[in-house]
């Protein structure tokens, strides 16, 4: 076992790692678990006031879709050059949802540009539970990955994953 104490000793070292070696004043993630709320002097950059403006010009480009990622590229299909899938695909593979898991990863091909970038979280330290064919066919950069893994601020998954297609 990769944590002798189970789940509790892996929770133990995701907080001991937020909570002594990243900053905490500007960690808005965390400032907002703990006190329900942004800070106006620590908060995405979204909820700045300097950057209203620039938000107010690019508003009618924002799109928003209530649907699963399948019946999005099935209804929008098209040639995308970025996927952020964060960690639903876990909840896919606990669930025993290969069939759906290996459908997305489908339509995430067919409507992919050439060179397209994927990036996604997960529980599992190693992406297993990917179907093969998907293993086959993104490179994935494990430097990029450490990188974003050792500075991830809400730290409580064990891989952060970033690959091309």
């Amino acid at each position: 076992a990769l944590f002798p104490d189970g789940l509790f000793g892996y929770i133990r070292q995701c907080l001991r790692h937020v909570f002594t070696r990243l900053p905490m004043t500007d960690n808005y993630f965390w400032k907002c678990y703990f006190f329900g709320n942004y800070e106006a002097d620590c908060c995405p950059n979204y909820l700045r006031p300097e950057h209203f403006t620039t938000l107010g010009q690019r508003v009618s480009k924002i799109k928003t879709y209530s649907n699963t990622l399948t019946d999005f590229l099935k209804k929008k299909p098209g040639q995308y050059t970025h996927f952020v899938l964060l960690d639903h695909q876990d909840w896919l593979a606990a669930r025993h949802r290969r069939q759906a898991l290996e459908e997305e990863w489908q339509l995430i091909f067919e409507n992919a540009a050439p060179g397209a970038k994927v990036l996604f979280r997960t529980t599992a330290f190693e992406p297993n539970f990917l179907p093969e064919f998907v293993r086959e066919r993104v490179r994935f950069d494990r430097e990029a990955a450490a990188w974003s893994q050792a500075n991830d601020r809400v730290g409580t998954y064990a891989g952060t994953w970033i690959g091309t297609i």
